[in-house]
């Protein structure tokens, strides 16, 4: 038989749900103890009595790592999320997602996105090059895995060993890179190979 859910208990894992709907991403444990006002231990318990109850699953040794599990999620009558990883360095040839290559992960809500097949990741937006796309530093920008783009798309490409976002061109015969940013020049390629187009982005505030 399940155990009961406390009001405590109910109001704890909606404030969960509702913070990583907001923000893409679970709330600390000092998050929890800010928002009722209680000690870190007392919001570490909560956390704990949660996860007895399979109200949310929780990563080992990860920060940030809360899901609402399968009860949890029937409890609140909330949609089901789909776990994306925030890859770091991307080597040339495959695109895994070993652990080593995954610096944490984004929680966002199943819709038609998640439908349309494919995986999905994420990569932390570095430099101002697209800030006239309204993409900046520090976002958090969600790509679904694809080889090739259309003219126009927005995509994660692979230049010098290193994943850059940018405005996928053809022109001439030939791959045109272009930034959202006039400080920044045209790149010119005869191939190139494209990782993903992107799908959403997340912005993260302090």
């Amino acid at each position: 038989m399940a155990k009961r859910v406390t009001d405590k208990q109910r109001e704890v894992l909606q404030y969960i749900a509702d913070f990583i709907e907001g923000n893409g991403y679970a709330p600390s444990i000092r998050d929890i103890a800010g928002k009722f006002d209680c000690s870190v231990k007392g919001a570490y318990d909560h956390v704990v009595a949660l996860e007895k109850k399979g109200l949310i699953e929780r990563a080992r040794n990860r920060s940030r790592s809360i899901l609402l599990g399968q009860r949890g999620k029937q409890v609140l009558g909330v949609e089901e999320a789909a776990r994306i990883p925030i890859l770091g360095r991307i080597a040339a040839g495959v695109m895994t997602y070993a652990d080593h290559n995954v610096e944490d992960y984004v929680n966002m809500p199943l819709d038609n996105m998640q439908h349309e097949g494919g995986n999905l990741f994420a990569l932390r937006v570095k430099g101002d090059s697209m800030i006239n796309a309204g993409i900046k530093e520090g976002d958090i920008a969600i790509f679904r895995e694809q080889q090739s783009a259309s003219t126009g798309d927005i995509v994660a490409a692979m230049v010098e060993d290193e994943a850059t976002v940018k405005f996928f061109f053809r022109q001439a015969g030939r791959v045109v890179l272009k930034a959202a940013n006039p400080l920044y020049p045209d790149m010119y390629f005869n191939e190139i190979r494209v990782l993903g187009k992107l799908k959403s982005l997340i912005r993260q505030y302090d």
